[in-house]
Formats: structure tokens, sequence, C-alpha cells
């Protein structure tokens, strides 16, 4: 309203600036906010819109959504005389039709000359804001003329465009939320008479259309998702309400069934048929799902456009079904092939390689494409073999006349979306959807080109999206076209497939029909022996009837007759010849019948549970299971001997076979049985199983080889009649070791030989040979047994407790010959280390008892009389030295064992404790020295006696001032016995002279046991430094009157007693804090240069009453520092303790209390 031409100036300028950038949009309801870009189209002001609005009869698509009056008034006294009275009565007429969306724009133009000279009071803007804006101020807006004043008037106009963008999206919040609330109310008038859908269709899709412009695609396709939803129902619920006058509308003949079109040029062009003409089903069907892959395409979202495809097609198949619309036969395959094709080819050009989710939901499509255009193919006489009719030729005229003809290429309608680029060139048809069909219809050879390629198109999408059974039934398809074609060596791989699955997967009835297939392939191809074996598969099919099973089993012997192919004596993986023995034969149980150890030359009894699935009984004339030897961990060469001690952690014990690694040897054989190659592999478990292709882990048609016959068990003219048969196999243990079963293998009459296979692992497998066929099989439903064949090896081991060195202990060597020969000179030998002596138990009483000459560092055992599977234990006795030190550890010796059945000398470590252990100190009297032996008892209970010390350095006596005992003294555990020896030096034999004097003692010792058999004891020291260097005296006073904290007076004295390189010596008064404090120094270094002794007086107060001990007194060595540079510090070094005598330290002062309170 207001100035038209005014607001024409202006309108290009604004109507291009609102789109230049997005705004935010914060909707009701607590909706997501959206950034929206907003495209504006202007009008004249029309009263007959606004009379739809106040009707209810309004479309939003066509509903202005702000009204903005122009003026260019720039006099207040113009403004008063007739603007105000114009806009007042505009926006009274607003008012009257409920639309509170306006704006009031002024465009000023200033007279500079008359700015320079006053500026007005009030202007225009001001005078508008309080007649009209004073709620809504921020909708009276003023802007610069920018057609008179360009550069000054950039910033007013942008204001301007951002208050528009703001006033649109308030107008925009305001009138979809009313629009939402008519379309609501609309539809739940559906039920009334006279509603029509039609009408409720573009209402919604109008609002659909505005949240497009919006560039809210997904807002949009929420509105066409509920009118598909609508429509379905209504078609769907027909039959059990009362038909609906607008279906008539959609139930025109299918004379046309166009596809769907995703490049059409005119994408409104179907809404307005619609809205004008009317359309059919198909028609509105393929504009719904045009408008939803557009906007799909907006959001880039192709592969949602595949996976929507095929429920579209089925859903618009259900609809057409429920209204019986009359079509021409194939009709409905037409437009589904080309909305197939369409669907693809969009997703072909647009989606990447590696995008396996749009793959996922074009696979199915392009087998229902292939399904669609076989379909067509039988209608119109085009597959193989058909020549089409007259008949025939006038439905593909009329199919391709409705199918239409492709729009003009133009530039596609997608220009939201990303640039399409062409992907796989070899596989893009360069042709449309129509075109192609037509061209398929037209010839038997354009049809099976096309076909074709559909199909391998088909099977290699499902198997890039893995879905191998879906491309197996694909196959089975493409498998029956190359048969009608004549061309059964092309369908021979995809029935094989197929069959390899079925049999993965355990579907019988279906497997059995696919080799029927194959039977028939063969047949045509004259490969005799693929028929051959395929015959004896379908013979042994139980789901089929017993008229085909029997009739394929006379065709499975007639070519096995006539069949002039013969093996090689050891068949390859490549040789064609062989056959899988699950589809002939069933091994049900392999058992060892056997309730004992398997020994060596006994006989091995093994039953053998199988199940015949041929339909009449054959003739086994050798039956034969072998067994290979089962490789065990590499073991010690002594691994036949097991020497343990009991609760001795330091013997040699037997591993358990839990803790081996699982070793296998595998021998490769060349076809003339020679050894090729051999090799170890470890079958180690696995925390997580690799990453595998689903098609690598099936069942494979090709089985292994013939296992090696060497060992086996056999059963000879054996008849297995259909169903389960028992067989018992029997053969010699001739080899020993640890076996499992390999293959099984029988001839029968009528010149058939059977070969069964069975590994334990890693694949289970049985082998089947008949004639020329050799039968074998891959895995078993079960684990076959395995046994071993044991000689029970010979073995000897040594038992004994803690054993205590010194005294004679016993131990036993336990012999268990297992099924070892012993010669009659048969011996074990046992041979000790130095000073370690053995020799067989006797008794106590004996003459040798006590003798201890009868032990020997050899001793040889004889085993007369020794039998196989015999076991004997014979006592022995062994003695060592007693160790006359000390030790930290045990005591160790060894003991080589040697066995006849056995060249290897085995070494085994046997740990002593001592009984008994001697310790010495050095003690001091002025200048007389004493030696003490302490002897300890540890874990034997002794008697000692004539305990006597031997010195051999001239010139030292050694005095016994031992009592003489009578009897000999006990000593056991924790009980010590103590000996004092004075030690007599004469004055002339000086330390120098003499620096280590070497004492041995020597004491007598024999068991509670055997109390007559003593035997000796020897310890040797070593003495030194035993002189007497200083001695110390200290002497308290007052002595008798030494009171309670009273200061008393130490007068310590140091003497030489014998010459002695110490000059400086550092004393140290060691007090208790208890009892005793130093007053002052407590610390102090003398000389003893050129003089014999030295006096130092102290201070110290008693600190307790009673008793007192003298306070204890260090004497030291002292070197001075700072003589050199290596030695800048002085040190101090302690006197060894027969250096120093402190002829006081054994003294006590007897404290008083000074007062009476103090006690």
């Amino acid at each position: 309203s207001g100035s038209c031409p005014l607001f024409r100036s202006l309108e290009s300028q604004i109507l291009n600036a609102i789109p230049l950038d997005t705004c935010e949009w914060r909707r009701t309801f607590q909706r997501p906010t959206k950034h929206v870009r907003l495209e504006a189209q202007t009008q004249q002001f029309n009263v007959a819109v606004l009379e739809k609005y106040k009707q209810g009869d309004w479309s939003i698509l066509e509903h202005p959504i702000l009204h903005i009056f122009v003026t260019e008034c720039n006099d207040v006294d113009t403004y008063k005389a007739t603007i105000r009275e114009e806009i007042d009565t505009w926006l009274k007429l607003l008012t009257s039709y409920g639309i509170s969306d306006w704006m009031i724009l002024l465009v000023e133009t200033l007279d500079m000359r008359k700015t320079k000279n006053f500026m007005p009071r009030t202007t225009v803007l001001d005078k508008i804001r309080l007649d009209f804006g004073s709620k809504n101020d921020d909708r009276c807006i003023s802007v610069l003329n920018p057609a008179k004043f360009e550069q000054k008037s950039t910033e007013s106009f942008r204001c301007l465009v951002q208050r528009i963008r703001f006033l649109m999206l308030t107008s925009y919040n305001r009138n979809i939320v009313k629009y939402e609330e008519l379309i609501r109310s609309k539809r739940e008038k559906r039920n009334h008479d006279g509603w029509d859908f039609r009408q409720y269709f573009f209402m919604q899709e109008d609002l659909a259309l505005i949240f497009e412009k919006l560039e809210l695609p997904t807002e949009a396709l929420i509105q066409y998702d509920e009118l598909d939803a609508m429509f379905s129902q209504y078609v769907t619920h027909t039959g059990l309400n009362d038909k609906q006058p607008w279906l008539s509308h959609f139930r025109r003949p299918l004379d046309a069934f166009h596809g769907i079109c995703l490049s059409r040029p005119d994408r409104f062009e179907m809404r307005t048929k619609i809205r004008d003409e009317g359309v059919s089903l198909l028609e509105f069907r393929n504009y719904l799902f045009e408008r939803q892959a557009y906007l799909l395409l907006s959001c880039n979202d192709i592969p949602e456009i595949a996976k929507r495809l095929l429920s579209f097609l089925f859903s618009t198949l259900r609809e057409v079904e429920f209204i019986k619309l009359e079509c021409q036969e194939g009709a409905l395959c037409c437009w589904e092939f080309v909305c197939a094709l369409e669907v693809l080819q969009l997703c072909e050009q647009a989606m990447e390689p590696n995008e396996v989710t749009c793959f996922q939901h074009c696979a199915p499509i392009w087998n229902l494409a292939k399904d669609k255009l076989y379909e067509l193919g039988k209608l119109c006489g085009l597959l193989p073999g058909c020549t089409p009719s007259s008949e025939q030729l006038h439905i593909v005229v009329q199919l391709s006349s409705g199918i239409g003809d492709a729009p003009p290429e133009q530039q596609q309608f997608l220009q939201a979306t990303p640039q399409l680029r062409e992907r796989s060139p070899n596989r893009k048809p360069k042709k449309s959807a129509a075109e192609q069909l037509k061209e398929a219809l037209g010839s038997n050879q354009a049809f099976q080109k096309l076909y074709l390629e559909l199909a391998e198109l088909a099977i290699s999408t499902y198997k890039h999206v893995t879905r191998l059974r879906s491309a197996r039934l694909v196959g089975l398809d493409l498998g029956n076209f190359y048969c009608s074609l004549n061309e059964p060596h092309k369908a021979v791989g995809f029935f094989t497939d197929l069959l390899r699955e079925l049999k993965a997967e355990n579907w019988h009835m279906l497997s059995s029909q696919t080799l029927l297939e194959l039977a028939n392939c063969y047949r045509k191809m004259g490969d005799s022996l693929a028929y051959t074996k395929t015959c004896s598969s379908i013979s042994c099919c139980v789901e089929l009837e017993t008229l085909v099973r029997t009739f394929y089993f006379d065709e499975f012997l007639k070519s096995l007759k006539t069949l002039k192919t013969t093996l090689s004596a050891q068949p390859s993986m490549e040789n064609a010849n062989f056959c899988v023995l699950e589809d002939h034969f069933r091994i049900l149980d392999i058992e060892v019948l056997n309730q004992t150890a398997i020994i060596q030359d006994d006989y091995i009894v093994v039953q053998l549970k199988v199940e015949s699935l041929y339909p009449r009984g054959i003739v086994a004339e050798n039956i034969k299971l072998c067994y290979e030897l089962q490789a065990a961990p590499l073991e010690l060469a002594m691994e036949n001997v097991s020497l343990t001690a009991t609760a001795q952690p330091a013997a040699v014990k037997v591993k358990e076979s839990t803790s081996r690694l699982k070793v296998s040897l595998q021998l490769v054989y060349k076809q003339d049985n020679r050894l090729h190659s051999a090799s170890v592999a470890c079958d180690m478990p696995k925390s997580k199983q690799p990453v595998r292709r689903t098609s690598s882990t099936k069942r494979k048609l090709s089985p292994s080889v013939q296992a090696d016959f060497s060992n086996f068990v056999q059963a000879e003219n054996i008849a297995l009649q259909p169903g389960v048969n028992i067989v018992e196999l029997r053969a010699k243990a001739t080899r020993v070791g640890s076996w499992q079963f390999k293959q099984v293998s029988w001839s029968e009459t009528l010149m058939v030989k059977c070969i069964f296979n069975i590994s334990l692992a890693p694949l289970f497998q049985l082998c089947v040979s008949m004639s020329s066929l050799e039968f074998l099989s891959e895995q078993l439903p079960f684990a076959p047994p395995s046994f071993e064949i044991s000689t029970k090896p010979a073995s000897a081991s040594l038992d004994f407790k803690t054993l205590i060195a010194g005294i004679v202990q016993p131990i036993s060597l336990n012999i268990a010959g297992g099924s070892f020969i012993f010669p009659s000179d048969a011996k074990v030998s046992l041979r000790c280390s130095k000073n370690l002596r053995i020799r067989q138990a006797v008794a106590l009483d004996s003459a040798i008892a006590n003798d201890d000459s009868s032990f020997e560092s050899l001793l040889q055992v004889p085993l007369q009389n020794f039998k196989s599977f015999e076991e004997r234990s014979i006592p022995l006795e062994v003695l060592t030295d007693m160790p006359g030190r000390k030790v930290s550890k045990h005591h160790e010796h060894h003991i080589a064992l040697s066995c006849p059945w056995s060249r290897t000398e085995l070494t085994i470590p046997v740990e002593f404790q001592p009984a008994m252990e001697a310790t010495c100190r050095l003690h001091t009297c002025g200048t007389q020295k004493f030696l003490q032996v302490i002897m300890k008892g540890l874990d034997a209970h002794l008697l000692l006696q004539q305990a006597k010390v031997k010195c051999d350095v001239p010139g030292v006596q050694l005095l016994d001032l031992n009592p003489t005992p009578q009897e000999p003294i006990e000593i056991y555990k924790s009980l010590t016995v103590t000996y004092l020896y004075e030690i007599q030096v004469e004055p002339l034999k000086t330390e120098h002279e003499l620096p280590i004097v070497k004492v041995h003692f020597v004491i007598k010792y024999a068991t509670l046991t055997q109390p007559d058999v003593w035997r000796t004891y020897g310890c040797a020291f070593d003495l030194v430094d035993y002189t007497t260097l200083f001695k110390l005296q200290a002497q308290l006073e007052p002595n008798e009157l030494c009171r309670l904290r009273t200061v008393c007076n130490m007068n310590l004295k140091i003497t030489k007693v014998h010459e002695n390189p110490y000059t400086d010596l550092m004393y140290e008064v060691l007090n208790d804090q208890n009892l005793w404090a130093v007053c002052g120094r407590s610390a102090g270094v003398v000389s003893m240069k050129d003089v014999d002794s030295h006096s130092i007086s102290l201070d110290v107060m008693p600190l307790s009453t009673g008793f007192l001990p003298m306070p204890s007194i260090r004497l030291s060595k002292y070197t001075a520092g700072g003589k050199s540079k290596t030695d800048a510090h002085s040190k101090v070094h302690p006197f060894p303790p027969g250096q120093v005598y402190n002829s006081t330290k054994s003294m006590q002062i007897h404290v008083i209390a000074s007062v009476a309170g103090d006690q």
C-alpha cells in the first residue's frame, strides 16, 4: 500500500538483498532453531486475498506474509493532512481481517539547503511511531532513498533488509502455526461427506513447499511422508469402509504407465495436471515419490532413495490391487522396471565405490529389475528358444506405447545437490530406462543381453555387500537361463556355487533340487565323470522320492561301467575324480573297544558305525581304517627315566602332558608315494579368531588326498545295507606311539572300492573310492578318538626325606621294569660325588653296620631275576662328612645313575643339612687370652665326647680349662655346648712373629641309635690380633659417697701394655642417657708417643640410684687429617676386641640419694 511507484523503484534492490544472507529462525513450541535463507515476491495490496484468509479458505503458499505501507512524506504538515489518515485506514482494514504482520516504510529525501540552517523538532518518523507504533515501534522504519543518496543510504538499507527478514520469519511463525491448525482441522473431517483428499493434499503440499523455499528439506519431507501414509491408509481400507467419492478420480484405466523420472525439466508439471485434469493412481504415486526423491537429494541422502523404492513399488501394487484398476498385462512390470532402473542410474552416478550402504539397497533393486524383465520376456515370447507370435508382438507394441518416451534431456532439476560424477563407465547405461526397456522388448538378442547384464550386476552387487546367499539365488536364475540358451557349461559354475552354499547351511531339499539341475547340465555336456558323480549323490538324497533315487542309482551304475577315466596312484587336489563322501555315507561313530591300555603286540579292536545312504545294499570286500602317528613334543633324552625325590624341590620331575605344546608331524607325499617334505606344525589356541570372508569357511567340494595306509585295522566281506551298519575292525599293534585315526577304506563287489578318510585335526576327512571314482570327506560331525600303543617304559627313582650330613641316612631306589626285558646280569650303577659314600642298607645288629668302610663312592646294585612289568624297591644308605665351617646354604652332592635300559647317565643333585656347627670367640683378662668354642645342635640328636684343641705353632700352648666329663654330653636342636681354653704365648714370640695362630678343634660324636660308633668332627679356627696393646682403667671419686645428681670426677687411665705403632688414640664415653650424664666433653684425642700411660679426668653425674654400671669407654685408632692431599679428613678405626682390655668394664658404682625424696 501507499506510494506504489516509490516501492517499485526500491523493489528490485530489496528482493535481491533478502536471500544474500542466512538468518536464524527461532521457531515456536520449542522446535529446534534453524538457519534459513529467505526469498520474497511482492504484489499489489488485494482485499480478496484477505477475504479468503478470513473465511479459512487460504493457502500459505499464496498468502502474503508481510504488508508494507510505503510513503515519501518528509513534511510533518503534509503527514498530518493526508498520510496519517491513509495509514490509519490501512491498519484498520488489516486489523479487521486479523492481520498483525505489517510494516510502515518511510523513504526520506533530505534537503541539504534546509538542513544546514535549522533542524526540525519532530520528524515524520517520530510522528508515525507516536501515532501507530507505540507498541510496535520496530515496525516503523525509515530509509534513505538509494536512488538519490547511494553512498549514504547503505547502512539504512542494510537495516531495512534485516528488519524485513525478521518480520518475515515472525510472520512465518504465526502463519505456519495457524496453517497447521487449519490442516489438522481439515484432516479431522476426513470421514465427513464431501471431504476431498485432493484439496487436503494441495493444502499440506503448500506447507511442504514453504519449508522447501526456506531450505528445510527435512521438514518438507515429513509433510510428503504424512500424505503418503494417509493415501495408503485410505486405499487399503476402501473395502472395509464406505467408498470415498474422491477416490474415483484415481480410478482411471492405466493406459499409460510411465515410470518415475528424476530428471524431469518441470517438476511441478504433474501438480498442475492433478489439480486441473486428474491423474491415474500410478501418475499420482510417481509424482509423490519424485517429490520425496528430490528432497532426499537436497539432503544428499541417496541411499534413502534406494531404500524407499521397493516399499514404494510394493505398496503401489497393493493399492492397484485394492481399487481394482484395469491395466494391460505386463503394464505393471514395465512400470516397476522403469522405476527401478531410474533409481539405479541415479545411484550409480552419485555414490562412491566404497559406499556399502547404498550398494546394500541397490542389490535387491537390480534383482527386481532382472525378475521383471524376465516376466516381460516370458509374456512377449522373448525367452531363449521362443519366437514371438503375432499376438505377442501386438502386446509389445501396446507396452511400448504405454511406457512412453523419456523427457527431453535438459538441465536437471536437482540443483541443490552436489555435482553428480560418473562412476563405472562400463556399467553405466547410455540410454534412459524407458529406451532400454523398449529396445529389450524389440528383439530376442537385445532381451538376452539386457537380462544377462542385469543378472551379473545383481550378483556382483550382492557379493560386494557380502550377501552371498542372495547372490547364489540370483546365480540359480542365471544358470537356468543359460540352460535354456543351451549353454550348460556356463550354468555349471552357478549351480556348483549354490550347491556349496546350500550344503554348508544344511538346506538338504534345495541341494537335492540343485543336484538334479547339475545332472541335467552334465548330461547335456557329455561329461561322463561329472554325471556319474552327480547321479551317485542324487541316489543318496533321502529328501527325494524313492523312485527318483532308484532311477539315478541305476544311472550311476550304468555310467560307472562305461566310465573309461582312471585315477592315478596318488590323486592330487586338482584331480576331478573326487567326490564328497558325506553325500553317500555317514560315519556315525568310531570307538576303540580295548578296555585296558594297548600294549605292543596286542590286538586293536575298533567298532565302526556307518550309515549307507544308497537305496540298495552293497558288499564291502575289505574295510580298512588307517591311523597315523601323532607327533609328540620334543622330550629329553631320558624321557623314559623318571627320577624324583619326595618332598625335594631340586629333584627332577616329569612334566605333565597338559603343559606340552600341541605339535604334530605333517608329511607330504608325491604321486609315486615318495616323501616330498616333512614339517612340524604347532596348533596353538587363539584368543580371537581372525576376520574371514563368510565364503572362505564354507564346506569345500574338492576333498583331500588319500592318506598313508601303512598302519590300519581291517575287516573283510562285510555286507552294508541301507541304514546303520556296525563293523568290527581288528589289527595287531606293531609300533609304539600315540596314534589317531586318519582314513577308512573299503572295496566292494561289482568293481566298487570305497575308502573313508578320517582325520582328527585340523580337518576331518573321509574317502570312498569306487572303481574310477574317489570319495573323500573334509569334515565329520564328531572328532574320532585317538589311542596310544605303549611299551610301558622302565623307570627308576630315588626317594628320600631330609638328609643330614655326618650320620647314616636311608634312601630307596625304586625300579619299575615296564616292558623292558632285563638280562641276567643287569645292574644299576650309582656313582657319588666327592666325600659322599653309599651302600646297600644293612641291619643294625649286623657286623658291618658299625663299619664305615663298607660305604663306597661307586655302588652297583644287581637286578637278579628281574622280570618285565615288575616293580622293586631297594633300600640304600648314604654317608657324607660334616662340614667343618658354618655354611649359609645346604651342602650339595650329586649321584649319577646309570640304568641298563638307557645309555645316558643322569646326575641328580642331593642336598645335606649339617647335624651341628661350631663357632669360637676370643676373650681377654689382662694379658691372659682365652678361647671359647661353642657347639650348636641343629637337626640331629647326638652324643659328644673327647673335645680337644691342637695348635702346631711353636711357642703357643692351649690349656684345657674344662672339667673331665664322666659321660658323653647330649646335644640336639636349640642346645649349645661350650668349651673354654687358655692361650699361652711365649713372651719372646710377639704378634709380629706370629700374626696368625691356627687352632684345630676336634670332637667325637655318635648317634643315639648307634652309641658305639664314634665319628670325628673337626673344625679349624684362625686367631689374629690376640695381643693386648692397651689397658683401660676408670675410677670414680668420691667412690663411696656418690650421690644422685651430684657431679663426680671420673679418672680415666690409658696404659700401653706392648709396644705398637699407634700413637694417637681417641677415647669416647658411651654412657646410657638414663644412667649417666657427661658434663663437658665426652670424647677426645690423646697421644701415646714417648709415654707409657695417659690420664684423663672427666665430670659425670649419676641420673639414677642403685648399683650403676661404670660408663662404657671406647678406645679407637686416630689418624689426623691434612697431612696429604689425599687424606684431608681425620679418620677413626676401632681396635679388635683382643687388643684393648678394659679392667673396670664390669665394675658397678653404688649411687645413693642426695635427699630422702629422690629415692
